[in-house]
């Protein structure tokens, strides 16, 4: 089936118990609660965008330009002190889906968390709330991928519609049943291929481009509920601008100056592996460094001109002034695709700025400001419970979640609670904790694979202690403090402990 026909043929059609946690939100907040106020929500999800890769932000790359993402700056307001909770895709998104830091079930804090059971999603709380539920893109938490039978389908928690992928990364462009049959390794964690799944079942699409046949999905359902009785819950989550970041349609290379790659082909023999093809080209090596950055921002405008059409469509359905639309990036640019992060260190995998502060903005018509930026800090987290609070009901008494309600706060352009307190990250042997303007931080600069030349680093850290930096002086962390400074390191370094432990007893 090509695009078109199945754009043609779509026929559209809870989880109760808590979870221990250490941050209770904040009950007093009353700001949404009249039923005709419940707005239609979409969350808009970019995969490894790099911070300065969104041209609303002063400190943008010069080279970056994505008018259609700024549309909801401009009409909204962009957050300067945006964190996800991990540097790394999976458990970033098992946090903003549950509202909790992923270590309370996942203490090792690795790559795979997945989705427990007895957590309840923001889909089951918005399905509570009497929204109709659809994901389209990408879905990772880690684990159970290429499964419909497992917690983490996005019909088993909370979607009532679901056109994607269950993976870490799939490939742009190869979407049919007969190249998933010919590839001899279709369905790894990351070089996966073929076709996609449409609620339960596998659909196949002969043409297509990943970016283009989401975004096509996510208009046909918003004109099909314009209508309708019930709002809807959207999460789009485009796998741009993953890798292989090369996959891009040819106008857009002609507009960046650099070639078609040939796609990946089993051969005439079938027994040419995907893994060798996606690794190829994942590193700086098969495409220069000044190459990469041409692809992936051929690819960020391919995902710009999308986002777009996107928006175009509530404007013409007459549903931007009742859409909530949130959007944000999944974790730090990647160090591997021509992604920057500028003026901030690091890249994804790792816990400096560079790898835990992403792009974020928030847009409502008539309660969001419009044009503003925020500079108080807020986390992924707490999207979960300003979801809730959108949709005109208090977040539960029974409740306990890491992340709080900030659509007051933004309207207010005051502090929010999230900025109050301290915020925690562990992946692997990496961790950090920032409070106020002070951040402790073990971690080191990317260096098993060769970054690409736009990834700031600095002094390298002692491997025998963390580093402590004053994030308002030196947003770069290039001023290590951690001598100067005994009292703060201690107190930090007792906090994170206490959250460790916390989390231990948790799961």
């Amino acid at each position: 089936m090509n695009r078109r026909d199945f754009m043609a043929q779509l026929a559209f059609a809870g989880m109760g118990i808590t979870f221990g946690g250490c941050g209770l939100p904040d009950k007093t907040v009353s700001f949404f609660n009249r039923s005709e106020d419940n707005p239609n929500i979409l969350i808009i999800v970019t995969d490894d965008q790099g911070y300065a890769d969104l041209s609303a932000y002063a400190h943008a790359a010069d080279d970056v330009n994505t008018p259609n993402m700024d549309r909801i700056a401009k009409e909204g307001t962009l957050m300067s002190r945006a964190y996800v909770s991990c540097p790394v895709c999976s458990p970033s998104r098992a946090g903003w889906n549950t509202g909790l830091y992923q270590q309370r079930w996942n203490p090792q804090a690795g790559w795979n968390p997945g989705l427990p059971v007895d957590v309840k999603t923001i889909a089951e709380y918005m399905k509570e709330a009497g929204y109709e539920t659809c994901k389209i893109g990408k879905n990772d938490y880690g684990k159970n991928y290429h499964r419909t039978d497992v917690r983490e389908h996005p019909l088993n928690h909370g979607y009532d519609e679901f056109l994607g992928f269950s993976s870490h990364a799939h490939d742009f462009f190869l979407l049919s049943e007969e190249i998933e049959k010919r590839t001899p390794d279709p369905h790894g964690h990351s070089a996966a291929l073929g076709q996609l799944y449409h609620n339960n079942d596998k659909q196949s699409f002969e043409d297509g481009y990943t970016t283009e046949i989401f975004t096509d999905f996510a208009i046909d359902y918003v004109k099909q509920r314009k209508d309708q009785d019930k709002p809807f819950f959207m999460t789009l989550s485009y796998n741009a601008v993953h890798h292989l970041i090369h996959e891009v349609p040819k106008k857009y290379l002609d507009r960046f100056g650099v070639k078609e790659i040939p796609n990946y082909d089993p051969g005439k023999d079938n027994k040419n592996r995907y893994n060798a093809y996606y690794t190829k080209y994942s590193k700086v090596e098969s495409i220069n460094s000044e190459d990469m950055r041409k692809y992936y921002l051929a690819n960020l405008n391919c995902l710009d001109d999308n986002i777009g059409r996107l928006l175009d469509v509530l404007d013409q359905q007459n549903l931007t002034e009742e859409t909530l639309v949130i959007f944000f990036a999944d974790n730090g640019g990647s160090p591997l695709t021509g992604a920057c992060n500028q003026p901030l260190r690091g890249s994804k995998y790792i816990m400096f700025e560079g790898g835990i502060r992403v792009p974020f903005m928030i847009r409502w018509p008539g309660r969001i400001p419009a044009g503003e930026v925020y500079d108080h800090r807020l986390s992924t987290l707490d999207i979960l419970p300003s979801c809730i609070k959108a949709s005109g009901r208090d977040i539960p008494d029974d409740a306990v979640l890491d992340g709080y309600d900030f659509l007051e706060a933004v309207s207010k352009g005051t502090e929010s609670s999230t900025a109050g307190k301290p915020a925690f990250w562990q992946f692997k042997d990496h961790w950090a904790v920032i409070d106020g303007d002070w951040k402790l931080v073990k971690t080191t600069d990317y260096t098993s694979r060769k970054p690409t030349h736009l990834i700031r680093q600095g002094p390298k850290p002692d491997a025998n202690r963390p580093a402590l930096f004053n994030l308002k002086d030196d947003i770069a962390e290039q001023n290590d403090l951690y001598s100067k400074n005994p009292e703060i390191v201690t107190r930090l370094t007792g906090l994170y402990q206490n959250w460790r432990k916390q989390c231990s007893q948790n799961s």
